[in-house]
């Protein structure tokens, strides 16, 4: 195991200065009477932690998570040993990402995305939601997702990244208000909620589909390579469907007499909380790019050559985005 020498890790303003050792291949930190360095109070005002200045330039150069860590400093500030010690046990991780996915998918489709960003040394967390996949609560209305979703965050520790994909995008932001103290950065992938446009049919045919014929119609809409899904797999998409888990949200969505889903004052709420961003697929058919370009200025809108389902026709190229965007 490699061995870290111990570190001095006080504050660099205390009245006792001084100097410490530093790892191999960092430098110390120097100082001078005219450049006064900037101490660990200061520091903890852009992000809401105390650290020394020390721990966050470990962590920066270790590519650790410093939400992420346990502090043992007094009053809560986090050392430069606690950083070495979360190196050393092996536990960091550069990010910390929670994807939800959309209506009538599950977890597992974000397969390719999660290899990714896996590849990159990400952690990843991938959820069903009420009503998919495995989980076996059902859902008799779409704030029902919401709910469970804000549950799961309330019992994580620190910040997650938080990805959602279409209805997953809006429980997403939806999640992110109730809970913004949860979450560092947030990416919509094919937003729902940006107008009152949706292709009905095929957010009706998730209810009703029947056969392979019906299912292979719905998949050629998301995209190149949902359309080429083999067989194998969409028999286990058409045999989820058909047990009509969908039909209380599919209603709730085309019901006329209520109110679309709006994600814009959702977003407008939260601008201030932490950066935003959309990806839009050139070749989405199931809503407008007319509706997708109504997001607020704040959100910083990236515009991909993919259909609905960005993560799966170009999950390298959404994995470089995220990646990008949280490092």
């Amino acid at each position: 195991d490699k061995v870290w020498p111990i570190i001095n890790d006080q504050d660099e303003d205390d009245d006792d200065t001084s100097e410490s050792m530093a790892p191999s291949g960092i430098a110390k930190p120097e100082t001078t009477l005219t450049t006064p360095l900037l101490s660990a109070e200061a520091t903890s005002l852009t992000d809401g932690l105390r650290a020394t200045p020390l721990a966050r330039r470990l962590a920066m150069l270790g590519g650790v998570n410093i939400q992420e860590i346990e502090s043992t400093g007094r009053r809560g500030r986090i050392e430069a040993s606690d950083i070495i010690a979360s190196l050393k046990s092996g536990k960091t991780y550069r990010s910390k990402f929670l994807l939800l996915h959309g209506l009538g998918s599950n977890a597992m489709s974000w397969g390719a995305l999660i290899a990714s960003l896996e590849a990159g040394g990400d952690r990843v967390t991938a959820i069903d939601l009420p009503g998919h996949g495995t989980n076996p609560e059902d859902a008799a209305s779409i704030n029902d997702l919401v709910d469970y979703v804000v549950a799961h965050m309330r019992k994580l520790s620190g910040k997650v990244h938080l990805v959602g994909h279409s209805l997953g995008a809006w429980v997403a932001a939806k999640a992110a208000s109730e809970v913004p103290d949860a979450v560092s950065e947030i990416m919509l992938i094919a937003p729902a909620g940006c107008g009152p446009d949706i292709n009905v049919d095929f957010v009706r045919g998730l209810a009703e589909v029947k056969d392979m014929d019906q299912l292979r119609r719905l998949l050629s809409m998301l995209g190149p390579t949902a359309k080429a899904t083999p067989d194998g797999a969409a028999a286990g998409m058409l045999k989820e469907l058909s047990r009509g888990r969908l039909n209380d949200i599919v209603a709730e969505l085309l019901d006329s007499g209520s109110p679309h889903l709006d994600i814009i004052p959702v977003l407008n709420n939260i601008k201030n909380s932490f950066a935003v961003s959309a990806v839009i697929g050139k070749q989405d058919q199931i809503f407008p790019k007319e509706s997708l370009f109504k997001l607020p200025s704040h959100v910083n809108i990236h515009i991909v050559s993919a259909g609905h389902v960005p993560h799966w026709d170009v999950p390298i190229e959404i994995a470089a985005l995220l990646q990008n965007q949280f490092k």
